[in-house]
């Protein structure tokens, strides 16, 4: 169990380092291809990909049909709308906005699973979250030229992140039952193809007219990250970190995202970081190596109990 939760820990990080580094090409491509043509593009070429690869492991589309409705859910929801509200909303809104109300989701999991008795938190996890929030406010802050703003030239685009924040949050509750029948990289094949029936519409009708012609081979290269590592391999690493731990255990590692996005503006664009903003990111990883003390400390105790029960 041990092994399977660092295991489920690993692909969860390396999901949140390819989702930071996806945000700035997300954002490149946004500035030559509208919303809904980058979404169409996206999923369709995303389904088509998973599908082949499905196959050729040797896996069938077939599920139980007591899975069907809660699969047809977390395509629909999870992928389908979050992805419409994602999309649009940090288009129309500043990046620092984004990137701090996308970090709302792994408290809205840890509350998720409360409710549903699904996972328990105790004090030092709650610390370790809001510290870790805490943390991507500070980098925020201390951007240059960014700040946090409910105004109304960001509103509309600063609900719709809020709103996918608390989807995406979702979708790791729904996923964890079904990932113990399911392989990873099948239920994101499912979820993905689920998704199509709201977004190739919902695309195809968003102005102005389609002109593929007009997208340059570097925009291209941009969609094959986008596609291949922002979101095949991603997501198979997310489902993958959801089956050997647990929904806000893996959620939580969506505070690396900002940061690894940061980090990559540096690199890629040379943009300049602070002190406050090295600040913001020691602070996200205190956050998360707290969170990781208390569920280490959790487990061996749990552990301790198991051996004496049984002798």
């Amino acid at each position: 169990m041990v092994k399977r939760r660092w295991s489920g820990e690993l692909f969860a990080i390396v999901a949140a380092i390819l989702w930071g580094l996806n945000y700035q090409v997300v954002k490149t491509i946004l500035c030559s291809v509208p919303e809904g043509q980058f979404l169409v593009i996206r999923f369709v070429s995303t389904v088509i990909i998973l599908a082949l690869l499905l196959l050729a492991m040797g896996e069938g589309f077939a599920v139980g049909r007591e899975d069907r409705l809660r699969i047809m859910a977390l395509g629909l929801l999870g992928v389908g709308v979050y992805n419409i509200f994602w999309t649009y909303g940090v288009h129309r809104t500043t990046a620092s906005n984004a990137a701090l109300l996308i970090s709302t989701s792994p408290i809205f999991a840890g509350i998720y699973g409360a409710i549903i008795g699904e996972e328990r938190l105790g004090p030092q996890q709650w610390a370790g979250i809001i510290i870790s929030f805490l943390g991507i406010f500070v980098i925020n802050y201390w951007t240059p030229g960014s700040r946090f703003s409910f105004g109304s030239e960001t509103f509309d685009g600063n609900l719709l992140v809020l709103l996918g924040a608390i989807l995406f949050a979702l979708y790791a509750i729904i996923a964890k039952p079904i990932l113990q029948r399911y392989s990873p990289m099948k239920l994101t094949t499912l979820a993905m193809a689920w998704g199509l029936p709201i977004l190739v519409p919902f695309g195809l009708l968003q102005p102005p007219a389609w002109n593929l012609a007009g997208i340059t081979p570097a925009i291209w290269l941009d969609f094959g990250y986008v596609v291949l590592l922002g979101t095949v391999v991603a997501f198979a690493c997310w489902y993958q970190g959801i089956r050997e731990t647990t929904p806000v255990k893996t959620v939580i590692f969506l505070y690396l995202t900002p940061v690894v996005s940061m980090a990559s503006g540096v690199i890629w664009f040379g943009e300049k970081v602070g002190m406050g903003q090295i600040a913001g990111a020691a602070l996200v990883l205190l956050g998360l190596l707290a969170f990781k003390a208390d569920q280490d400390a959790g487990e061996q105790s749990r552990i301790k109990r198991e051996r004496k029960k049984h002798g």
